[in-house]
């Protein structure tokens, strides 16, 4: 199997997807399988539901695209294409998929209905791409410097759908404050791992061992992804987890870009935490998971007070600066009890 097909793979896993199994007596022809509840959370289905598309041909099933309604300014299409560049070195099955792909959009009648027969009567203003964006290398100086000295290139690392793109300036000002000093870290811990570049460049830089985590299962499946391409999945160990909640260990360092802390109660678990629920609860259990002389490097509002409880977390701001909103990267360490 081809990077793109095993990323694939792992893509579909993540989504608890189960395709059909090799079927001789099937007939050729369109099939479509309803998915659970991860995949409407990662695409942000409006109804709960969200359909794969697949071409059965030969008893082989072939996934197509995902299909989903999404209320964006009114109703749009969703969709999800997982047709792979890595195709065109068979020129065969590009062309039986495609052509696949080409009948069943241009067979006219209420598409809609035969994904869905519920999505009959929906009211679509337009339509949204969702796919998975193969072909992206990390520009931000910081991690393709680590990148390139370590690997003599900038590897293209893939991006799944619902993931933090790798060039945001969160992610390049904590780890331009963070990566140069982990020169004595025996034990990294990622906090909300997103695309997995952080975790990836400590690792390339370092070769230490690196837990990331994060609450959306995308951001693992793209953490795990991140590290095959740049050959340091064998330093990576990538799960999901809450905060804390699935994690039991000490860490020299923990990198956490927090989700902003914001008074509205916006829905979006992965970039803003409402009333700084998270950062309270992380800060909190923070001396429970640093060693002697460890520290975290946050990235959060400029102003931690209203978030700290009396547990001897101390805080000093290494950088103030602004993207949407006026945001700060923290060093914290524990005073020993």
């Amino acid at each position: 199997m081809s990077l793109q097909e095993l990323d694939l793979a792992l893509f579909l896993n993540t989504l608890q997807v189960k395709l059909p199994s090799v079927n001789l007596k099937c007939e050729d022809g369109f099939e479509t399988i309803a998915l659970g509840q991860i995949a409407s959370s990662v695409f942000k289905s409006k109804n709960g539901k969200t359909i794969l598309l697949g071409y059965r041909h030969e008893g082989n099933f072939f996934p197509l695209s995902i299909h989903f309604l999404c209320e964006e300014n009114g109703l749009l299409f969703g969709h999800s294409t997982l047709l792979l560049d890595s195709y065109k070195n068979d020129p065969g099955r590009v062309l039986l998929l495609r052509g696949a792909m080409e009948r069943f959009f241009g067979q006219g009648g209420n598409l809609l209905r035969k994904l869905d027969p519920s999505w009959a009567n929906a009211f679509v203003i337009g339509s949204l791409d969702c796919r998975i964006l193969w072909s992206i290398k990390p520009t931000i100086n910081v991690a393709a410097q680590a990148l390139r000295e370590n690997l003599g290139e900038v590897p293209e690392i893939p991006l799944f759908p619902s993931v933090y793109l790798y060039n945001n300036p969160y992610l390049e000002n904590l780890l331009e404050v963070g990566l140069p000093e982990l020169s004595a870290s025996r034990r990294v811990l990622v906090l909300g791992t997103g695309s997995g570049l952080d975790a990836v460049c400590i690792a390339v830089k370092y070769k230490i061992p690196v837990d990331a985590t994060d609450i959306n299962p995308m951001a693992v499946a793209n953490t795990r992804v991140a590290a095959r391409r740049c050959g340091v999945e064998h330093y990576i160990c990538s799960y999901t987890s809450d905060g804390f909640d699935q994690i039991h260990e000490k860490f020299d360092t923990i990198f956490f870009e927090a989700p902003l802390a914001i008074d509205e109660n916006e829905t979006d678990i992965n970039r803003y935490d409402f009333k700084g629920t998270v950062l309270r609860q992380v800060l909190a259990k923070l001396p429970e998971h640093l060693l002697p002389g460890g520290r975290m490097y946050l990235m959060s509002r400029p102003d931690l007070s209203p978030y700290l409880s009396p547990n001897g977390v101390c805080v000093k701001t290494r950088r103030n600066f602004k993207a949407k909103n006026d945001v700060a990267i923290h060093e914290i360490s524990v005073t020993p009890r």
